[in-house]
């Protein structure tokens, strides 16, 4: 399976809005229970950065604030389909906060959004927790990364 993973520009897990993040690291996940392998598959810059969109400058957008107004506007809840371009390929988005056109977005496409706390900072942190929470394996010893 495939992962989505926000990231800032220190590659650090980013934590708001995955539509304003600056790129996208994009893991592979193999095995299962007792085996379970992982890699960097690659990473992808946000559309949205590279085009210097409305989605990365805006503070509100940023922190999943929009008004009601905007958040119904047709326009703006296809903004958030841009982000199928880095990401359409995968089978999960982790991510820490969304608003709810992200949410209809991935779910339209078949993109299971899997919910990161705020201490996750690194990838790996970031796809131990997945791996945990959705209980794909038991414990961390289970989980190697692949060189």
């Amino acid at each position: 399976m495939m992962v989505a993973i926000p990231m800032d520009a220190m590659k650090r897990v980013y934590h708001q809005n995955p539509c304003s993040a600056t790129m996208f690291a994009i893991y592979e996940v193999l095995g299962e229970r007792k085996d379970v392998r992982y890699r960097h598959h690659e990473t992808r810059l946000n559309p949205w950065e590279k085009h210097e969109g409305n989605m990365v400058r805006d503070p509100k957008m940023k922190a999943c604030e929009c008004d009601c107004e905007i958040a119904q506007d047709p326009h703006h809840i296809s903004e958030h389909y841009a982000l199928l371009e880095v990401i359409g390929k995968c089978d999960y988005l982790l991510v820490d906060q969304y608003c709810l056109n992200t949410l209809f977005a991935m779910k339209n496409v078949g993109i299971k959004i899997h919910k990161l706390p705020p201490f996750v900072k690194t990838a790996e942190e970031a796809i131990n927790h997945f791996l945990i929470g959705t209980e794909i394996t038991d414990h961390l010893q289970y989980i190697h990364p692949v060189a």
